[in-house]
Formats: C-alpha cells, sequence, structure tokens
C-alpha cells in the first residue's frame, strides 16, 4: 500500500468523523449554548431569522456562537456580547462548540494537501 493512499483513507474517513462531529454539536450543544446568550439581541435576531430547524439553520446559529467564542475580544469590544455572558459558558461547552470547527480547518488544508500531491505526482483517481 502506497503512502498516498493510505493519507487517501485516513483523509475520507476524517471527512466522516469531522461531519460527525460538527452535527453532534450542532445537534445536541447548540441549544444549551445559546442558554447563556438568551439575552442577547444578536442571538435573539439570529435564531429569528434562522428559526426552523433545519441543518442549515442550526449550522449558521451555531457559527455565530463560534464567532462568539473564537475571537470574543472582537466581540465585546463591539458591544455585541459582555465579559459575563462569555464567562457563564463553561469550558466543556465551548470546546464542543469551537473544535468541530478547527477540526475541520485542519481537514480543510489536508485537502489542499490532498490535491496538490495528487496532480503533482500525477496519481491518476
Amino acid at each position: 500500500m502506497s503512502f498516498f493512499l493510505a493519507f487517501t483513507i485516513v483523509h475520507f474517513v476524517g471527512a466522516f468523523v469531522v461531519l460527525g462531529l460538527a452535527l453532534f454539536a450542532e445537534y445536541s450543544k447548540l441549544d444549551e449554548v445559546e442558554g447563556y446568550f438568551s439575552h442577547n439581541e444578536r442571538v435573539r435576531a439570529n435564531k429569528r431569522f434562522w428559526r426552523r430547524n433545519r441543518w442549515i439553520d442550526r449550522q449558521y446559529r451555531m457559527l455565530l456562537m463560534f464567532d462568539f467564542l473564537s475571537d470574543s475580544a472582537r466581540y465585546v469590544k463591539a458591544g455585541v456580547v459582555t465579559e459575563a455572558e462569555l464567562a457563564s459558558v463553561p469550558l466543556g461547552l465551548k470546546r464542543w462548540v469551537l473544535w468541530p470547527y478547527y477540526v475541520g480547518f485542519i481537514w480543510v488544508i489536508a485537502t489542499v494537501v490532498w490535491t496538490v500531491w495528487r496532480r503533482w505526482a500525477d496519481i491518476p483517481i
């Protein structure tokens, strides 16, 4: 088995892992993390706009939570969230919101590496 084939197998299995992590976080942790921002106007407006419970709606609601928790200093400085709201979210819940997206970013980088490697080595699919 070539190293490229092993990388391909791990890469495509990783895609399902990333998808599973994201879906689990969106369907089991989203309502809990939104509860900590229940008085925030931006969260309430976002929840009203994406009110149906489809995947795309939950995805965009989770992306707002990811933005708040990953770049919190910018949102506090802009007055969108308060330090108290951010401090009230438990560390374990923050990890469930942030890490599926961080792992997804790593997977995207691995996809670029896989594509460049396949074209550079002229490996047929």
